[in-house]
């Protein structure tokens, strides 16, 4: 290599350097500087949506607090109740006793319900309402559309707030 170095004009031996260094920043800028300026700049993004969120979580917090105590002070027959007590009264309430195929408590304020055929939005708003006025959440949910139109095969697990 050498041998072949020195053969070389001295002309062409500074425009091989010239090249060589030329083909190693290229490679730095492509390999490392690139990659880098882009992951500080997904960063920034990431950054800036986290402190959005946590901007938005901490307006919203005292609206939450709220209708906590509200919904703490509103007298209610279901608070004395057990949680699959409350989940089958309201559900039934709520037109969907037709649709449950079992009820079971699921242990530590969980209950597993299983619907067939329910009509769906009458699930929805239902569920809505559970979470509004009894402190009831959804968990897991898992459906299938059924044979009719607008109703839905339905597993879930439903938690207590309180």
């Amino acid at each position: 290599m050498k041998a072949w170095w020195n053969q070389l004009q001295p002309r062409q031996q500074v425009l091989l350097a010239a090249a060589g260094v030329v083909l190693v920043a290229v490679f730095l800028f492509t390999m490392v500087w690139e990659p880098l300026a882009e992951a500080r700049e997904q960063e920034r993004n990431r950054v800036a949506q986290q402190q959005a969120l946590a901007d938005w979580l901490e307006a919203v917090e005292p609206i939450a607090r709220s209708l906590r105590e509200e919904r703490a002070r509103r007298p209610g027959d279901l608070a004395d109740r057990s949680l699959l007590g409350r989940v089958d009264e309201t559900a039934r309430a709520a037109g969907l006793a037709g649709a449950i195929q079992r009820i079971e408590p699921g242990g530590d304020d969980r209950v597993r319900v299983w619907l067939e055929e329910a009509d769906f939005p009458t699930l929805m708003e239902w569920l809505s309402d559970s979470a509004t006025e009894q402190g009831i959440f959804v968990e897991q949910f898992t459906a299938e559309r059924a044979d009719s139109p607008g109703t839905s095969n339905v597993r879930m697990t439903l938690i207590s707030e309180s």
